[in-house]
């Protein structure tokens, strides 16, 4: 009872690691009780029982690779809990980072875009007839998205002179992904997006607010005066929600 705590300054950074890794770990029967009935039935009927099916999944999660989802801490055969695991959260994020990074790309430059981002981030640096011939489009097409995605600063190009002479022609331009860089332009986009809807549903709300100052007196007048103004004013809200849902 009057032991001595340890208190958050007096914890070395060790120990702190390891405390946040215990609380991570866990074993398939600490989450028995959180598994949908479905599930657990399903694990109870098969041989051997829930506990050691539960344990046999995790462990072929663990050699999942792309993406990796759990993390085999203590080996689950042989183990007297079935094994010690951890969700691997930091590679589950990055991975759905990218994923969405390469719908954004996707929905503003298309499949051969994102494809083409995509090679570039897994090959590192190539030339335009590698990046066609690995993005499996013709090399016009091929060099008319590098220049799109490049204006676009999504990616970088590097202009490598192989004279000491300066002739664009001996030149080499090699195309890549700056991860930092891919992720400071699609932030900057998704803010100017966020930006943009603010001040269309401002503007929106502005050039509505008869029909707002309308909805507010509906108690003590009638709303709106004709049909015509019901269904003006049910569009108006519409607008409004389909701007908020964006």
């Amino acid at each position: 009872e009057f032991s001595p705590k340890l208190r958050p300054q007096h914890v070395s950074e060790e120990q702190r690691h390891r405390m946040m890794e215990e609380k991570s770990v866990f074993t398939p029967g600490d989450i028995m009780d959180f598994l949908p009935p479905v599930v657990l039935a399903e694990l109870k009927n098969k041989a051997g029982g829930a506990s050691a099916n539960l344990s046999s999944t995790l462990s072929t999660m663990a050699g999942f690779v792309y993406p990796p989802v759990v993390e085999e801490v203590e080996e689950a055969q042989g183990h007297p809990a079935g094994g010690k695991f951890e969700i691997a959260i930091r590679q589950l994020l990055t991975y759905l980072k990218g994923r969405i990074f390469h719908q954004m790309i996707r929905d503003h430059f298309g499949d051969v875009g994102a494809r083409i981002c995509s090679i570039l981030e897994a090959r590192g640096h190539l030339e335009g007839d590698a990046v066609a011939e690995n993005a499996m489009v013709p090399a016009k097409d091929a060099r008319e998205m590098l220049h799109q995605l490049y204006k676009a600063n999504y990616i970088s190009m590097f202009y490598l002179q192989q004279t000491k002479q300066h002739n664009p022609a001996n030149a080499m331009f090699l195309w890549c992904v700056e991860k930092k860089k891919l992720q400071h332009t699609v932030s900057k986009n998704i803010s100017r997006a966020l930006v943009n809807l603010r001040l269309r549903r401002q503007h929106e709300v502005e050039q509505g607010k008869d029909w707002i100052e309308r909805a507010k007196l509906a108690g003590d007048t009638d709303e709106n005066e004709s049909e015509m103004d019901k269904i003006n004013y049910n569009k108006f809200c519409q607008g409004l929600e389909r701007i908020d849902n964006g």
